[in-house]
């Protein structure tokens, strides 16, 4: 099992650096984040209307104070994450945080946007354009803040490496282009890349985050991340990994890493306690290696036969906010994508979604 335990695991090791990697090095540039390419969202972002011009610089206003309501009352905007009994702490540990850091208000209130865009279809384009004018104002202030994490400001930047993780991946999963998979690839990669960035940033923030009141539900999410694969969902794929002749060892073994990541997501799905059921959907996206994102964007056939079996995954969690029908979607566009010979390998996830 690789060092990568969990979203922010313990004791951990700087990752090799390798220069043929997609993945950028957030360190050479200081700690700081691309802004989002506002072309890389979901299709309805990107047609936005002008009409509902609003100053996002106040200091206050009554469209903020709405979006930061819901973002502390609704209970299904991080349903992708952590479901422990902390959750009323965590959210009361955000708003002190955020207060200090007004990268982290910007973000709560831009995913807070985002949440109710895609539960609101009746006026989307008014919280899409919240959601794109206040996380590229979060992350510009987060750009412009000191680079050091230490004890003061360690607890906001993990906050706001996860709601933006979130709220990157709810743009990814959104995604529906004239261009099909290069469309929807486009948008998971950068989604991706960005996420491996936000991890990187926190891992030397560890030892300071198990001091802070935050301890109990990390030390909760490593154990469940840290635990062995039992489930045999991902057996088809292991297989076809280890006869390809087209990958080489290193490729091999960035495959096996994330199908061992894929199978605890399986496993979790059918736990009695739901209580962790969905967290991998959202956390395959950081520790699954960043050189997977290479394999991805060349459409390398077993790199988006794996992808599949993560579509199985969204296709479980469909009734998340977040999801829908991305699962389905998705593996539709691999299969059309890949040649007929390719087919066999993809026959138990299309089975499991017939039968769902």
């Amino acid at each position: 099992m690789s060092n990568r335990d969990c979203s922010f695991a313990s004791d951990p090791q700087p990752p090799p650096q390798d220069a043929n990697s997609s993945t950028s090095d957030p360190s050479s540039r200081e700690g700081s984040l691309p802004s989002p390419d506002n072309n890389l969202r979901s299709t309805s972002a990107t047609s936005l209307s002008d009409s509902h011009e609003t100053s996002f610089n106040s200091v206050v206003n009554m469209e903020h104070m709405e979006l930061f309501i819901h973002g502390i009352t609704n209970k299904d905007l991080f349903s992708l994450g952590d479901k422990v009994e902390h959750s009323q702490e965590t959210l009361d540990i955000c708003l002190k945080e955020s207060v200090k850091a007004p990268y982290l208000l910007h973000q709560v209130l831009a995913f807070s946007a985002r949440h109710l865009a895609a539960i609101r279809p009746e006026r989307p384009t008014r919280y899409l354009d919240q959601a794109v004018k206040l996380q590229t104002r979060a992350v510009s202030l987060f750009n412009s803040t000191k680079r050091e994490v230490d004890s003061s400001n360690c607890l906001a930047i993990l906050l706001f490496s996860v709601t933006l993780g979130h709220h990157l991946l709810a743009d990814a999963l959104a995604t529906r282009s004239s261009d099909g998979l290069d469309g929807f690839l486009t948008h998971y990669v950068q989604c991706v890349e960005m996420n491996w960035g936000l991890y990187r940033l926190t891992l030397s923030a560890w030892p300071l985050l198990l001091s802070t009141e935050l301890e109990p539900v990390l030390s909760w999410s490593s154990q469940q991340s840290s635990k062995d694969p039992i489930g045999n969902h991902c057996e088809p794929i292991i297989q076809l990994i280890n006869e390809s002749m087209a990958l080489s060892n290193e490729e091999k073994e960035v495959c096996h890493e994330a199908i061992q990541y894929l199978q605890l997501g399986f496993d979790a799905m059918f736990e009695e306690d739901d209580g962790s059921r969905y967290r991998m959907i959202f956390q395959w996206t950081m520790l699954a290696s960043p050189e997977l994102t290479g394999l991805l964007a060349t459409k390398r056939p077993e790199a988006l036969i794996l992808l599949g079996y993560y579509a199985l995954l969204l296709h479980y969690g469909r009734s998340l906010w977040q999801v829908g029908d991305t699962g389905e979607y998705l593996l539709g566009l691999i299969v059309d994508y890949l040649a007929p010979e390719w087919h066999i390998w993809l026959e138990y996830p299309r089975r499991m979604m017939r039968q769902n």
